[in-house]
């Protein structure tokens, strides 16, 4: 469940990658710095708000995360 700040992100709650930055401590770094911090810099928040597709990987950063094959 995300826990919201008044400076949360809206869109923690339908944030594929949110639920990854909750569950493990060691990514708590990416909560803390945009979740509920300066969520207006977050590149998953920017493509949202310009309506283009947010792909799951992609990082807050703007970096994407590498995925590795099953």
């Amino acid at each position: 469940m995300a826990t919201e700040t008044p400076r949360s992100c809206p869109n923690m709650s339908s944030c594929r990658m949110y639920p990854l930055f909750s569950l493990a401590g060691s990514l708590a770094v990416w909560k803390a710095n945009y979740c509920t911090a300066d969520y207006e810099r977050c590149a998953r928040f920017q493509k949202a708000c310009d309506l283009r597709a947010v792909p799951d990987n992609l990082l807050p950063n703007g970096q994407l995360l590498k995925l590795h094959a099953k």
